[in-house]
């Protein structure tokens, strides 16, 4: 499981957000920061799924029995949905019919599953710099499901309850939802090792703070 550290994610946000003409993948990049939405799952959302509403309406994933949900909007991101809309609108001049796709691409086609993970989040992770080598080629150290990941971190550090957050994900079983307070377990095993460290080793590691 990856998820981004605090300030990769800044960075991630940063990088999108001061690009010209970018907008769409900055609204993409924070949607999925602050709802924890699966690709397909976001892909799926249509405009009147998200005008002026609280909690945002997740139809249920393609080949799969179950229904759709309701995941909460905090201000922040209704805020950068409502103003995507006004863009849609105004300045890039595709459909706001509840109907029409929230996201779609160059074509007026509405965004894929691969269309989001290659073309745009794979391609920002790189111009931010969050790469690692695989055969000897650079690529993106992390996926879009890594932002999902990523909210339900930082969901369960702030002190959301594990039964919320399984809530919010979709996640059939509590078990599934319960690898992220395992991975904060294990952030704190590590933390604690610091206790094994000579007392001079600690103490040069303090002032290099």
């Amino acid at each position: 499981m990856k998820y981004l550290t605090m300030e990769e994610q800044k960075m991630l946000v940063k990088t999108v957000r001061e690009t010209k003409g970018a907008e769409r993948d900055y609204v993409i990049v924070e949607t999925l920061l602050n709802t924890g939405l699966r690709a397909t799952e976001l892909c799926s959302v249509n405009v009147g799924d998200a005008r002026n509403k609280q909690r945002l309406y997740v139809q249920p994933e393609a080949m799969k029995n179950g229904r759709g949900r309701f995941v909460p909007l905090n201000v922040r991101i209704q805020d950068i949905l409502r103003k995507w809309i006004a863009v849609k609108m105004n300045d890039r001049h595709e459909s706001i019919e509840d109907t029409a796709p929230l996201f779609v691409t160059k074509t007026g086609r509405r965004l894929n599953r691969q269309d989001l993970t290659q073309s745009i989040i794979e391609k920002w992770m790189l111009r931010a710099g969050l790469t690692t080598t695989r055969d000897g080629e650079v690529v993106a150290l992390y996926s879009s499901h890594s932002l999902r990941h990523t909210f339900a971190k930082r969901m369960i550090e702030r002190g959301a309850k594990l039964e919320a957050v399984q809530k919010i994900l979709g996640h059939r079983s509590l078990a599934s939802t319960g690898i992220y307070i395992e991975a904060t377990d294990q952030e704190m095993d590590e933390a604690a090792h610091v206790l094994s460290i000579s007392p001079s080793r600690a103490e040069r590691m303090a002032e290099g703070l």
